[in-house]
């Protein structure tokens, strides 16, 4: 690129810079974000409660493609077989029997364990995403 540019090709080549970075930010995020859901599996792996241990051990990991991406760049970290029970452990319900499940004084501990492990996800994928794109340059 020459160092004297036209205002009429001004537009263009600010387009340009862009759509390079936007390439490379994608590239940057579809290595990223496999790590961490990695990371996010087995800490949900370590802190879902156990009785006989296939809650915890169904943990995994997703990548899709967003809209308007040509890279898989969504991570979804979900419980393959027991995803209807997610919800009931994090949140309080109804009890079958009548009565109110509370997590936080469940009589085997607290049963929140995926808002913490999204929570440091969501951190460590920033993290390292703008580690990475501060070094790329366009």
């Amino acid at each position: 690129m020459s160092d004297v540019i036209k205002v009429s090709d001004m537009e263009q080549v600010i387009m340009d810079a862009l759509e390079e970075y936007k390439d490379k930010a994608e590239d940057v995020i579809a290595v990223t974000l496999p790590l961490v859901g990695k990371e996010t599996v087995d800490t949900l792996k370590a802190t879902s409660p156990k009785r006989k241990g296939s809650y915890a051990r169904s943990w995994t990991y997703t990548m899709r493609k967003s809209r308007g991406s040509k890279k898989n760049n969504d991570l979804v970290v979900h419980n393959k077989k027991y995803y209807r029970i997610v919800h009931l452990l994090e949140n309080e319900h109804a009890k079958r029997g009548g009565g109110r499940y509370y997590p936080d004084q469940a009589s085997h501990g607290s049963t929140v364990h995926v808002k913490p492990a999204q929570d440091k996800a969501e951190k460590t994928a920033i993290e390292r995403i703008k580690d990475k794109l501060g070094r790329i340059e366009v």
